[in-house]
Order: C-alpha cells, then sequence, then structure tokens
C-alpha cells in the first residue's frame, strides 16, 4: 500500500457551484437556506434554539448566526495557520450548557500575530466562556503535534453521553506506532482519539489508562485522518468517518482501545495485502473491519444520527453522513443490533460500495458543494454546512403540515419594542403568517414569521394565527398577548435623612413586569455614608453630612422598559 496519495479535494478547495442546487432523492424531503456569506466553514455547534456558532477555517473567525441571519461581527477572531488542512477545524458547547458556559475550540495556533499559511504553532483545544456575545476566557487544555502535516490534523471534537471530551487528530504524515509501525517512534498524540474530562484531565476509565504517559489519554488509534465522529443515541456507542489514501474511505464503530489499522489496513481486512496480524499492539486493543467503505474515496466527513421523527418515522435514528469531494449527502440504515448497516443491494453484501451503483444506494443528497458538518437541531431538522457555498442548510419533511413551536407569547409593554418569533416548523418554506380572528394589541402586527411592533396602549387581547407554507398547508393557533403599562417610578420624594442616624429610604416601580433593576445614572453621587442597592431599589446607610444632594434614578424591568426621575435626598 502506497503512504498516501493526493486525496481529497478537502478544504483548500475552491468548490465550483456547477453542482447546482441541492437536491434531495426522497420529494417528501425539502432543503432551506438557513444563512449564507460565510467564508469556509469547517464546523457549527447550535447555543440557543435558533442561535449557532460556525467556525471559518481560514481566517479564525467564529461567526454566530441569530434566526437565520449572520450577524456582521465575529465572536472570536484568533490568529490561524490555514496550511493545507489547518485552521480552525471543531467545536463542542459543554453538555450542560448554558448552565456550564464553556466552549471548546480545535484549532491550528500560528506561531505569529496574525492569521499565516505555515508558521504553525500547535494544534490545540482551548475551552473558552460564552458570555452572551462574545467567547472570552481562553484555557489550554490540550495541546498537540502539528508537524510535519501540513494535512491529516483531524479536528473534530465532540462530548459523548458520558460528559467527556473526545478529540480527533490524524497522522500528520508520521511513520511510528500509533500508525501501526511496531519498530517506529514511541506514542506522540498522532492518528489517536483522545478521551478527557471537561477541565483537560484524563478520565481513570480510558482503556490505556493503566499503562500511563501519552497512551493514558487514549481512546483509539491507528486513525489516517477524521472529519467525523458522533454518538449513537440508542446505544452510546461512537461511530468515525476515516479518510483512505486512493482507495478505501471507512465508517468505523469505535468500541473502547480500537485500533483502525492506519497505515497497514485500510478498507476490509480480506482486501489488503498486509492482515491484521502485524498491526502495533497496545494491552487492551482490538482491531475490527469497517462498517462501510467505499472503494473509491469521496472524502467523508461529518456523521450524525437524527434522534428525531421531524424528517418522518422512517429516518428516525439513521446515519448520515456528507463527503467533502462531491457534496454528497449518504444515508445509513443502521442494523437490529446497530453495530453495523442493512442493504437492500446485493452488491453491499460485502459493505464496500465497489460501483456507481453501489454507492447510488447510499445516496439521499447531491449538489452540497462540499460538505464539512452535520448536526441535528434543536428543532429536529438535519443542518448541513456547506464549504463551497459558504452555507448552513435545513433539510425538513415537506409533506407534514407547518406548525408554530410556541404556544405561548410573553406579554407586551407600552412603549417598548416587541419582536417574538413564531420558531414555525414543519412544511415547506418560505412561511406566510396571517391573522385569521380577533386582534392583535394596538401596535404589534405579523411581521415575516414573527409579531412585532411597539405597544401603543395597555390593551391585550386574544386572536387566531394562521400560518401557510409554500405548497398551500396551513395551520390556526389561537394566542394571547397580555399588555402592560409603562414602567415608571412611583416616589414623589425622598425620605429625608438625620446626620449620624440610621437611613432607610425605599425606591417604587409601578406598572411593568417584575422584576426591576435600579441604578444611579448622570454621575449621581450619594451622601456620604449612604449606599445603593440596585436589586432591591433601596437606600441604606448613616448621613455623614448636613446636604440636599440631587440624584436620577433609573428603572429597567423585565420587558426592557426603562424609565427615570430626579429626586432630592435632603439630610438634616
Amino acid at each position: 500500500m502506497k503512504r498516501f496519495l493526493v486525496l481529497l479535494a478537502v478544504w483548500l478547495s475552491a468548490y465550483s457551484s456547477a453542482l447546482g442546487a441541492p437536491t434531495l432523492k426522497d420529494s417528501n424531503l425539502s432543503v432551506t437556506e438557513i444563512t449564507s456569506g460565510l467564508s469556509s466553514p469547517t464546523t457549527m455547534a447550535f447555543i440557543g434554539t435558533d442561535d449557532i456558532l460556525v467556525l471559518q477555517k481560514d481566517n479564525g473567525q467564529v461567526r454566530r448566526v441569530i434566526g437565520g441571519v449572520l450577524q456582521p461581527s465575529a465572536v472570536l477572531d484568533v490568529a490561524v495557520d490555514n496550511s493545507s488542512e489547518r485552521g480552525m477545524l471543531g467545536i463542542a458547547v459543554h453538555p450542560n450548557f448554558p448552565t456550564s458556559p464553556s466552549v471548546y475550540l480545535y484549532y491550528t495556533e500560528s506561531s505569529t500575530a496574525g492569521d499565516s499559511s505555515g508558521s504553525a504553532a500547535a494544534n490545540r483545544v482551548y475551552r473558552y466562556t460564552w458570555n452572551g456575545a462574545t467567547l472570552a476566557s481562553p484555557l489550554l487544555i490540550l495541546n498537540l503535534p502539528v508537524s510535519p502535516g501540513p494535512n491529516h490534523d483531524g479536528g473534530v471534537i465532540t462530548f459523548g453521553p458520558d460528559g467527556k471530551l473526545y478529540v480527533v487528530i490524524g497522522d500528520l504524515n508520521r511513520d511510528g506506532q500509533l500508525q501501526n509501525f511496531p519498530g517506529g517512534p514511541a506514542p506522540d498524540d498522532t492518528s489517536v482519539i483522545l478521551r478527557l474530562n471537561d477541565d483537560g484531565s484524563i478520565p481513570s476509565d480510558n482503556p490505556f489508562f493503566s499503562q500511563g504517559g501519552n497512551v493514558a489519554k487514549y481512546y483509539a488509534y491507528g486513525i489516517r485522518n477524521s472529519f467525523g465522529m458522533a454518538f449513537d443515541p440508542v446505544t452510546d456507542d461512537l461511530w468515525m468517518t476515516e479518510n483512505g489514501p486512493g482507495s478505501f474511505d471507512e465508517i468505523n464503530l469505535v468500541e473502547p482501545g480500537f485500533n483502525s489499522g492506519w497505515e497497514k489496513l485500510m478498507g476490509p481486512d480480506a482486501r489488503n495485502a498486509n492482515d491484521a496480524s502485524g498491526l502495533f499492539s497496545l494491552a487492551g486493543s482490538q482491531y475490527a473491519d469497517p462498517k462501510f467503505s467505499w472503494l473509491d474515496t469521496v472524502g467523508p466527513t461529518a456523521i450524525v444520527f437524527l434522534d428525531s421523527t421531524t424528517l418522518g418515522a422512517e429516518y428516525e435514528n439513521d446515519a448520515f453522513v456528507g463527503d467533502i469531494n462531491n457534496g454528497n449527502l449518504y444515508r445509513f440504515k443502521p442494523n437490529g443490533m446497530r453495530n453495523g448497516f442493512v442493504f437492500s443491494g446485493a452488491g453491499l453484501a460485502d459493505f464496500v460500495a465497489d460501483s456507481g451503483a453501489e454507492l447510488n444506494e447510499t445516496i439521499i443528497g447531491t449538489g452540497f458543494a462540499g460538505i464539512t458538518d452535520l448536526k441535528m437541531g434543536p428543532d429536529g431538522r438535519l443542518y448541513v454546512v456547506s464549504f463551497g457555498d459558504g452555507k448552513i442548510y435545513a433539510i425538513s419533511n415537506a409533506t407534514l403540515p407547518p406548525s408554530f413551536g410556541i404556544t405561548t407569547l410573553p406579554p407586551a409593554e407600552v412603549g417598548v419594542a416587541y419582536n417574538v418569533d413564531l420558531n414555525i416548523n414543519g412544511g415547506t418554506p418560505p412561511f406566510s403568517v396571517s391573522l385569521v380572528t380577533g386582534l392583535l394589541p394596538p401596535g404589534l402586527n405579523p411581521v415575516g414569521e414573527t409579531i412585532a411592533g411597539t405597544l401603543t396602549s395597555v390593551k391585550g387581547s386574544r386572536f387566531t394565527l394562521r400560518v401557510t407554507d409554500n405548497i398551500g398547508a396551513s395551520l390556526t393557533q389561537r394566542f394571547k398577548i397580555s399588555a402592560v403599562a409603562a414602567v415608571n417610578i412611583g416616589n414623589q420624594s425622598l425620605p429625608t435623612g438625620r446626620v449620624g442616624r440610621n437611613y432607610n429610604g425605599r425606591l417604587s416601580a409601578r406598572s411593568g413586569k417584575k422584576p426591576f433593576t435600579w441604578s444611579l445614572i448622570g454621575g449621581s453621587l450619594l451622601p456620604s455614608g449612604l449606599s445603593f442597592d440596585g436589586a432591591a431599589g433601596r437606600i441604606t446607610g448613616t448621613p455623614a453630612a448636613v446636604g440636599d444632594t440631587n440624584l436620577t434614578f433609573q428603572v429597567t424591568d423585565t420587558l426592557g422598559g426603562v424609565t427615570q426621575k430626579a429626586l432630592t435626598l435632603s439630610v438634616r
């Protein structure tokens, strides 16, 4: 077997749009463009119902997409080396997010102050804190090799159902024991899946933990390169895609201690000149044939299991895989034991796609211009990242009627901007929303897929909305919006204080919606000896001197209402 060939069109391909728009074989499914304008996007993660972070390979940026709108500024911009397959590569959100607001990134850090091509410092995993607007407070939790490369950097990271962080890195074109050369250099953190605690420490139940050293971190080894890992939601087993050289891309079931066989084996053992007996063996390791192989390489990337019936019950918990070379989307039906796949064609009985006809059975979509990531969204749809198009797409069931994703609407406040997403799902976009019966509160109207406007008077209402999709399917739902008057400060004055005596003055808010937050504004300073509690709206302490102090207070309510009032605090 040759050491390696010029293989995939991977990240650096200037992918042509000649393949056309994405197309699905199942006419019951539809593709919707979620956002565009991304530059070489690699992987994505949801941080909210309609809130996505997506990585851009070459410029080290993390972009945010809210409600399908690509935000103008990056939430993070770091210096990366983007030579070949290096760059901003992998993202994982802490399983307890947002309670634990940690976001993990794998990228090739540049040794220079800016983005570079050929000046890599290392492949690294950092833990960041999401503060609601940016990724802040980076903490290095894993430092990995980067040379010689510059390809086979892996970069995909994911949390397992066990709460552990899984990180994959390729061989970096090395020839050591981890590449199954028993007499080669010792394990060096290449060609492996690493398994770590969320703080970067090593779990004591790792398969090679007792052997210490580098291998204590490893969950699997013998991996040429991978751009895809996913856990089966039914069995909790780890699956991985693997990129072959001139032949035999793979999908593997990764048990603890798995040896994937590279550089001695790619594809089934029986179809290799070498055999598994010559592999480098760590105590507790085992080799297994891939569960599926492509004879001609396609460059498989992301893999995901669809833990949802949104596309239809026939797709629930099936595996989906994307490729970078052709922009194809593949679907695989697990067998009853969920330790392999079932196919209808006799040609795939050997689990190898040897021809176009055999390959065609697995293809469900085409024209995605190089897929780099697949995710199941909070809405149950399948999201696809297109490297060549610079877009994110979502796949839905076109035969299901559209529906509203919310059942209750928040109250509105006079004078405060109101904008609530109706979270429409199902059906075939685009959607239109119309008023069927009743009236919306004055100043509010259906706008696209939202209720928006500014309430003009204290008048709530009950009403019925209809959502209609692009093929005429529709659904109606009853809603209610309650109305509140604009928040205002009820104090006409503050109690007079006495020098040397305890003071307790309380501010009161009327109307609006609790809880309230108070602040002193305009440079206002309390008299000496007094302090202000903004949460309680209370002034306490012991005044130290006689005098009159003019103060301006501001109160903000939970709906965003704001008002101010000037009051005088006198001390006698």
